[in-house]
């Protein structure tokens, strides 16, 4: 079959996994809509009434939803009334009829039946138009009295008054009385609610995958701890608590539900135009929040930069640990005076050092010998002596007395760092150093990365990442 060939060269090969995943979402996607369709059905009861009346057939009864008995006495005996009118306006069955209406719309007004069912807006708007139809003032509504003469005048009149008023009662009245219900309680004091019954499978059905589900953890071994599964999916675990409460929380399955579409080789989600442009967004979002948290912070270094808590930090970190600063130091004297490589250019420094002392020292010229013999005698002597101190070099930086001496020219190093002269040219300089560095961090910070082309969201090499290294010849 072609069709088939096209889609699984676009979806690929089928496999139980991808199988059982597709039906969970569509399982789970099914619950949801239900849970939805369950919580918002007392608030769109009356649209449901007017424009979709078998959702109401159905779902009242999943509620124990039934008319109000109070307004449905009153359309029947309004409808009773409106009979009788027709049949015979000076009857007594119809003015009693209309006693009995006076008498249902009193008490509507004054029990106001539609507050338990969260339509009192309905019951505003009847007394409004029955005020207005007999000329009664609707700021005065909140008195008892005016209620009182209003539902009498309303059904009250000349048969062609009458007539008016029901065609204006079936217009306007009877449909708000119409949606109007009543919420029975079971033998716990509770509403009435029979969704459990329909919930009831698919629970079932997901404490069986959760279980499965943690059972392939377990043995697979994916996480470092048996219990550990229901921490990761908590709210899997929450929602499915068999209780009205947390009926709710089962809307957090939307985040599995997702997962499930990504991992899955069966739809295009994550891949999809929506999916990007919510990672569009989420992504400048994101750049924006953290660039500026990088530039307050930037700031604030830089202030503490310039007033000097950089030098205090430094200094009550380093006093404390001088000791072992000066031991490092000594040992890294040491291995520079014993490297052979060192040792040999501390050679050639004093050999230059021991021709110019022979060639232009005044004090071997002020002798009182021929230069031609105190020369030859110098340099070897020189020579001698410099040969002789390099080779017990490392013999002298092993005794007590050697390393009680680096200790000391560690210690006059330290001090020179810390105290000296040159420590305020130097905290100037790293001050300013600092302070550059910072301004250029922010300039780079504030660039909204996001706008830019492609091409210029590549990061410009440095300087010295364009070098070439040095060919061998």
């Amino acid at each position: 079959m072609p069709s088939f060939r096209a889609w699984r060269a676009k979806y690929g090969r089928l496999t139980l996994r991808s199988l059982w995943d597709l039906f969970m979402v569509w399982v789970v996607f099914i619950n949801l809509c239900l849970i939805l369709f369950d919580l918002s059905y007392p608030w769109l009861r009356p649209t449901y009434f007017r424009y979709l009346p078998p959702v109401t057939r159905i779902w009242d009864p999943v509620l124990g939803i039934e008319p109000h008995p109070l307004t449905g006495e009153l359309r029947e005996k309004a409808d009773v009334a409106a009979r009788l009118l027709e049949l015979d306006p000076s009857s007594a069955a119809l003015e009693t009829t209309l006693g009995e209406l006076r008498s249902l719309t009193r008490r509507v007004f004054v029990e106001n039946p539609f507050e338990r069912s969260g339509q009192d807006a309905a019951l505003g708007a009847i007394k409004e138009v029955m005020a207005r139809e007999t000329g009664h003032a609707a700021s005065q509504l909140r008195n008892p009295e005016v209620l009182a003469a209003i539902a009498r005048d309303f059904w009250s009149g000349p048969p062609e008054l009458l007539r008016h008023r029901f065609a204006l009662y079936e217009q306007q009245i009877e449909p708000r009385l119409a949606v109007n219900y009543f919420r029975g309680h079971d033998l716990d004091g509770h509403l009435i609610d029979h969704f459990w019954k329909i919930d009831l499978p698919f629970l079932v059905l997901f404490w069986i995958e959760f279980f499965a589900r943690w059972g392939l953890a377990i043995h697979s071994r994916r996480y470092a701890r048996w219990y550990f599964f229901p921490i990761f999916y908590w709210y899997d675990l929450l929602s499915l608590i068999p209780v009205t409460a947390l009926r709710p929380l089962r809307l957090l399955r939307v985040v599995s539900i997702y997962m499930r579409l990504r991992k899955s080789e069966l739809s295009r989600v994550g891949k999809d135009f929506v999916s990007r442009s919510v990672a569009y967004i989420s992504n400048i979002i994101t750049e924006e929040v953290s660039d500026r948290v990088a530039v307050r912070i930037l700031t604030e270094f830089g202030e503490e930069i310039g007033d000097g808590t950089h030098v205090r930090i430094a200094r009550a970190t380093v006093e404390p640990r001088r000791v072992e600063i000066e031991r490092v130091l000594v040992r890294q004297i040491r291995a520079i005076l014993c490297n052979e490589e060192t040792v040999a250019r501390f050679r050639r420094l004093l050999e230059l050092n021991l021709e110019n002392a022979v060639e232009e020292s005044a004090s071997l010229r002020a002798l009182p010998l021929p230069h031609v013999v105190v020369k030859p005698v110098v340099r070897a002597v020189g020579e001698v002596l410099l040969d002789t101190t390099l080779e017990t070099i490392t013999a002298t930086v092993d005794s007590p007395e050697g390393e009680e001496a680096l200790q000391a020219v560690a210690a006059s190093v330290l001090d020179e760092l810390l105290t000296g002269p040159a420590l305020a040219e130097l905290e100037t300089l790293a001050r300013e150093i600092s302070l550059q560095v910072i301004s250029q961090m922010k300039d780079v910070v504030t660039v909204r990365k996001w706008s830019l082309p492609d091409e210029q969201t590549k990061r410009t090499p440095m300087p010295w990442e364009n070098e070439e290294p040095d060919s061998k010849s």
